[in-house]
């Protein structure tokens, strides 16, 4: 290269634009047989702009670049990018990986053209042209061969591609000095076990030196030849840095994967298209109560017998079908003092057609929400005082359990009993609020205790209780329920503290509105029973007033 010369081609640098021109159209014409690339400020080959004139004898390429050049002179180039962009032009020799040597001119016309111009002289030989323009594929393979000692005797030219040095640089040397010192200790056990076997073979992978300092991962397969007339050992040597970095790469994903799934708060196992357990973490165990197993079918094994067909269902549907499943499932741990209860989350994992291969489930212990749930739906729907429906659940229970359209060939009768406590404002206004408030809990329990297992209670507000009783579907089995109910509430109030006598009792009026069509509203049916207790409460007797609709 020029290093501090001020002079290319007779001319003084620095050159102006002009200059630059200048000196890359004499360049071109005297030398009709060069080899013409271009390059990017950076160095990146680039096409030959179609502003810059040729003439026919000159060959265009992509050129090479520092990927002709031989290993240690590779920084010429990049002397000579830098001095031309400073100052306009640059001169220089470099030998090539081929062992030709080029003298080249490179000129800097990105003002006009957006590129520096490379000019190859005397490169009409067709070598010299394929080595400076063809792609680099870098050999894979190469030959060593070896004494008894591991002193490299001969090596080919792959090799010190491969590696980066000059054949007099490894010949001599003991091979071992370019192995990595954790790789050793292995490469000694398997010379050895080498030498022990005349014509046998051991192969071995190992981090090799390069010259530039940096490790390449090889595989080594060491023949041992020291009997025959070669007298040598051969080494084929292999670059596997590729199928190294792609190991490496595999590790470090794996690596994440486990991180993660033990960082998660989730359970999470991870299953293949034959229902074997392949990963699970801590969480899972710990939320579960099973240890590691094999099978997905044992490692849920405390979810409770209910809710297992259904998982196992969801599991073969994600597997066969891909389909995502999530549920909430009850778990049977042994020695919980609570029942808990568990969210699913199954997703399936797919090959490269998209077929499911297998599947990943997470698994949240939602005990304490669902509980908070339930909770939340119970204040929602619950009268707070007596723990009955409030009024709008129970008018809710009743249209849900009033017969419809679809029930018209086999109706089923569905019964309101409305009821009023009569003796209820004195009771408050004698004894206090609070004494009423403990006789309405009464009268809701005194209730509920005769009712049928398909019946409801309801709290409308105040004094006034709803019950509905599904299934009824005469007037006389509504009367029948009519008359227990108001027997168990008229009965004395002697259990309820704040009571002055024990034999203090509280009587109700109670209408008897019973449906057995379609059609019927539950604000219709509701009404209708709401009057028909006002008719009771006329009477004064207690006795329930009945009407169908």
């Amino acid at each position: 290269m020029s290093g501090n010369t001020t002079d290319v081609r007779g001319r003084t640098l620095p050159l102006d634009l002009d200059e630059r021109d200048e000196l890359l159209r004499e360049t071109l014409a005297g030398h009709p047989d060069a080899l013409v690339a271009a390059l990017d400020p950076d160095g990146r080959p680039k096409p030959i702009p179609s502003t810059i004139e040729m003439i026919d004898r000159h060959r265009a390429a992509r050129f090479r670049g520092i990927g002709a050049v031989a290993l240690e002179h590779r920084h010429t180039i990049l002397e000579a990018l830098t001095e031309a962009k400073a100052t306009g032009a640059a001169t220089f020799r470099v030998p090539l990986v081929n062992g030709a040597e080029v003298e080249c001119t490179m000129v800097d016309v990105s003002h006009r053209h957006g590129v520096l111009v490379v000019v190859v002289l005397h490169a009409s030989d067709l070598d010299l042209v394929a080595s400076l323009t063809r792609a680099s594929v870098p050999p894979r393979i190469g030959r060593v061969e070896q004494d008894d000692v591991a002193i490299i005797r001969s090596v080919d030219d792959p090799t010190c591609r491969i590696l980066g040095y000059a054949r007099d640089e490894l010949v001599g040397r003991r091979s071992s000095e370019l192995v990595h010192p954790d790789d050793q200790a292995h490469l000694i056990d398997a010379w050895l076990h080498l030498l022990d076997v005349p014509g046998g073979t051991t192969r071995v992978r190992t981090r090799h030196l390069r010259k530039d300092g940096s490790w390449l991962w090889v595989e080594l397969t060491n023949t041992n030849l020291l009997s025959s007339a070669e007298g040598r050992v051969v080494t084929e040597m292999i670059d596997i840095s590729e199928e190294m970095e792609t190991l490496e790469r595999l590790r470090q994903r794996e690596e994440l994967l486990t991180r993660l799934t033990e960082a998660l708060p989730a359970g999470v196992v991870h299953i293949d298209r034959h229902r074997t357990v392949v990963l699970t973490n801590e969480r899972l165990h710990d939320l579960l109560g099973v240890g590691a197993v094999d099978r997905v079918d044992d490692q849920f094994a405390t979810v409770s017998d209910q809710d297992r067909p259904r998982l196992v269902a969801a599991i073969d549907r994600v597997l066969s079908h891909g389909r995502s499943a999530d549920l909430e499932v009850a778990l049977d741990l042994p020695g919980a003092a609570t029942p808990h209860r568990a969210a699913i989350a199954i997703r399936a994992l797919t090959d490269g057609r998209e077929h499911p291969d297998g599947a990943v489930l997470t698994v949240d212990d939602i005990t304490e929400a669902s509980a908070l749930r339930v909770e939340l739906e119970r204040r929602a729907t619950s009268d707070s005082l007596t723990g009955c429906l409030n009024r709008a659940a129970v008018l809710d229970e009743l249209a849900r359990r009033l017969p419809g359209d679809r029930d018209r060939r086999t109706p089923r009768g569905t019964a309101v009993v409305f009821l009023d406590l009569d003796d209820f404002k004195d009771v408050n206004d004698s004894l206090g609020h609070h004494v009423g408030d403990l006789v309405l809990v009464e009268v809701a329990a005194r209730i509920t205790a005769v009712l049928r297992d398909d019946d409801v209670v309801g709290r409308l507000g105040g004094d006034e209780f709803v019950v509905i009783a599904p299934g009824i579907e005469t007037t006389d089995g509504a009367m029948e329920l009519a008359n227990r109910i108001g027997a168990a509430v008229s009965a004395p109030l002697d259990g309820v503290d704040g009571v002055d006598s024990p034999h203090r009792a509280i009587r109700a009026s109670i209408g008897v509105a019973v449906s057995t069509t379609t059609g019927i509203g539950a604000d219709d049916l509701t009404i209708a029973a709401d009057r028909a207790m006002y008719r009771s409460k006329r009477a004064g007797t207690s006795t329930p007033v009945v009407t169908s609709l």
